[in-house]
């Protein structure tokens, strides 16, 4: 008899681990909440004159020097991607910024700029001290005993002579669109060189981004079980009866299945369970996502009102810039993403494409207004300790989980790659072909941070 597995949350990681296991012979239900699959890296369908055109919204690009398996996955689907440039323009009260070496807030920075410098090499020289030497092209890769990970990144850098107003100026309004916070001061320093590698604070970069919506993932990746596909199905309980489960949503309706993977965030995991043990109390109940503490991205406009940018710069961030935030005289910070700037799928649509948070000013020609509870996970070191501890109850009771709050942070790859990691602890085999020695080792490293028993090592 075939085993049936419910898998609970319709983002990266949820649609993963239902892809690789229906892959496996497993049959697969799949349950999304909200009214389309996507999570964070959702497709908005944008009104162009008498038609239409589709963008990403949250997740727009990647860094495909460290996103293995995800771009296999691609390949597999046979979806094409795009070298897309990515720029931050950032505007003070005193000036702008705009990684180009030549504004005045980035010559008032100089000096912290070097100690930046010397920060990114020390802690680079310690992270070498504890990992591999031949892996540092992954961000899965860094053992639980550098002392890296205890130290915030902020008050080592303010050791180095590096002053809040650098913080507050440069780094938060450059990397909070990567973070989806303003709220960084606990990130663990451990993370710099991996930071600077994909968004170096003093010039562009360039990252992958898809041809066309991904919309278009998640399509492919369901069409082989489409009928087992739930929206707008938010699961309420979750219960153990003589050795399967019941699955109940919200609308009333149940399910039956074998084994269940979550996939959501952790307070509607704790929520559904019936009963949830200490551990699974003490887990779900204290992980942390960003809307806790920050509430700057928990709500968004998606428009076109270009308005919102300085007259001087304007067009210049529409056509160069991916990134533009706005400090204002108190210190709070608005964000917009252009979506339409450089994206080579939708750039000559002839209709600025603009995703601003935390919005201080009026704006008009509004296409919709969002509120996006539980963005991402926050890298801390409370969450940290979590996802190491989850080892603990991953497969007890045939309950399983992937997601942010089993990873070290939450980005899309490492995301799908839990997803990957769960369903291949019930018994799914590894999706890809094992020629991609990276993408192994990731993947072979991601059961080391899940799972408790060791790992299954596919090479």
């Amino acid at each position: 008899m075939t085993e049936k597995v419910a898998v609970v949350g319709g983002g990266i990681a949820g649609v993963g681990a239902a892809w690789s296991l229906h892959r496996a012979g497993y049959e697969v239900e799949l349950f999304e909440k909200g009214p389309a699959l996507g999570g964070n890296a959702k497709t908005f369908r944008w009104t162009v004159g008498d038609g239409h055109a589709d963008s990403p919204l949250l997740v727009v690009a990647w860094p495909q020097m460290y996103y293995h398996n995800y771009e296999s996955l691609l390949d597999e689907l046979g979806v094409g991607i795009e070298t897309l440039p990515i720029s931050y323009f950032v505007q003070t009260p005193d000036g702008h910024f705009c990684q180009d070496g030549q504004t005045a807030v980035q010559q008032r920075f100089a000096p912290e700029f070097r100690r930046w410098r010397k920060l990114v090499a020390f802690v680079t020289k310690v992270n070498d001290v504890f990992l591999p030497k031949n892996k540092h092209d992954s961000m899965y890769h860094f053992s639980y005993f550098n002392p890296m990970n205890l130290i915030p990144l902020y008050w080592l850098a303010r050791l180095f002579g590096i002053s809040s107003a650098f913080w507050d100026t440069i780094f938060v309004p450059i990397h909070c669109a990567s973070f989806i916070t303003t709220s960084m001061r606990s990130v663990p320093a451990v993370i710099l060189p991996l930071l600077e590698s994909i968004v170096p604070l003093e010039e562009p970069t360039q990252m992958g981004t898809w041809e066309g919506a991904p919309r278009q993932v998640f399509d492919r990746m369901t069409a082989p079980f489409a009928d087992k596909v739930h929206t707008d199905h938010e699961i309420t309980s979750v219960k153990r009866r003589n050795g399967h489960f019941v699955i109940g949503d919200a609308q009333g309706r149940t399910y039956e299945a074998d084994r269940v993977v979550f996939a959501c965030d952790a307070t509607s995991v704790l929520n559904a369970i019936e009963s949830p043990s200490w551990l699974q109390r003490l887990l779900f109940g204290n992980a942390q996502y960003v809307d806790d503490v920050d509430p700057t991205f928990a709500r968004f406009v998606v428009h076109s009102d270009t308005s919102i940018f300085p007259e001087k710069h304007r067009e210049r961030i529409l056509s160069d810039f991916n990134t533009y935030s706005e400090i204002d005289e108190v210190g709070a910070l608005e964000c917009t993403f252009v979506i339409s700037a450089q994206n080579p799928s939708i750039k000559d649509k002839g209709v600025p494409m603009l995703v601003t948070f935390n919005s201080k000013k009026a704006i008009g020609k509004v296409q919709k207004r969002i509120e996006l509870p539980h963005p991402t996970h926050t890298m801390s070191l409370r969450n940290l300790l979590i996802m190491s501890m989850m080892r603990f109850l991953q497969g007890k009771d045939g309950m399983h989980y992937c997601g942010t709050f089993t990873t070290p942070e939450g980005g899309h790859d490492l995301s799908f790659m839990s997803g990957l990691v769960a369903a291949h602890e019930i018994g799914a085999p590894y999706p890809f072909s094992q020629d991609n020695p990276s993408a192994v080792a990731d993947f072979n490293q991601m059961q080391r941070i899940m799972l408790k028993s060791g790992t299954r090592r596919l090479l």
